[in-house]
Order: structure tokens, then sequence, then C-alpha cells
């Protein structure tokens, strides 16, 4: 968390063509060249990383969202957390660093239908595992597309939830 990059990286294809061809049509080519494939296999896992990496080419949405200026952030990138003994591993959808100490921990939900209320614990979770350093604070964001169920809401315990749906012109559910 001191805003530099880690000696632990990892690649991320951004062309969502590419991505899609990748892990939804090439592994299954040959069936689809002989029309054995009516719907691709984890069709839905696909989908929420074509849409998790939508949102990571728009991270401005996000930011003018949230009300953050992009001259305040440190740091703004996926995070992985490996696992050591004295702490577990997680891996942020997108973490967002400010100047003054103030992490944005970013949940990143794709799905066709609204999105329940388990989402509390498994981000409660992820931010229960990062190692914060001393004098920071966080915020848990959600950024989803087809809608929150009214018991997230209610939670408040996402100091905002983001609809991405107005970033692709499409009125928000």
């Amino acid at each position: 968390m001191n805003g530099e990059e880690s000696r632990f990286s990892r690649l991320r294809i951004s062309d969502n063509y590419v991505r899609f061809y990748l892990k939804a049509i090439r592994p299954h080519r040959n069936a689809i060249v002989r029309r054995q494939v009516r719907t691709l296999p984890s069709i839905d896992a696909v989908l929420g990383l074509q849409f998790e990496n939508l949102v990571l080419n728009n991270r401005e949405f996000i930011w003018e969202s949230i009300g953050i200026p992009k001259d305040r952030i440190k740091y703004d990138n996926p995070f992985f957390q490996r696992s050591t003994e004295r702490r577990g591993g997680c891996q942020v959808d997108y973490l967002i660093q400010m100047d003054r100490g103030t992490l944005y921990v970013c949940e990143i939900k794709f799905s066709t239908n609204k999105i329940d209320g388990s989402i509390i614990d498994e981000v409660a979770q992820k931010i229960s595992r990062i190692s914060v350093p001393r004098n920071f604070t966080y915020r848990p964001v959600l950024i989803h597309v087809n809608g929150v169920s009214d018991a997230v809401i209610n939670a408040g315990y996402f100091d905002e939830i983001i609809d991405f749906s107005p970033a692709f012109g499409v009125s928000g559910s």
C-alpha cells in the first residue's frame, strides 16, 4: 500500500474481444465449428470477467460516481495479496488508494439477477484479510449492472453502490 507497483504482477489482457476469445471460444473451438455447443460452459463467469474488464477500462466513471478527484489518487488497480502464515490472501477487483490514507475497496459484480445480501459477507471477508497500514481507513464500494436487492441497500454496508449501466448509455435498474 505504498503506491508502488508490486514485484508480484499479473498480465491483464485489456482487449475485450481477445479476452472473450481466449476464455470462451478458443477452449471450445472444435465443438463450436462442429455445431455441438448450444451454450458455452461457464458463460456467466466469462461475462463477469468481461464486465470487470469494462469497468476497469472506464475508471473515470467510478471516480466521478464516488466524487474523488483524479489528482488525489495515489494507486488504482486490481489488488492481490498473497497468503502468509500471519494473514490470509485476498483479491480485490479494484482498489483505489487516496493521498490521505483512504482505501476504496471496490467489488465489481456482474449477475443476470439482482445482487443479494451475501455480497456483504463476501466483501467484509476480503476487507478483513487486507493488510491495511496504520491510519488508513477503507470504504467498501459495490459496482454492478443489473440491480441490487433491498437487503443490500438497507444494510448500509457499502459507502457507495454504483450502477454501471449509465456508463453504457443504458438507464439504471
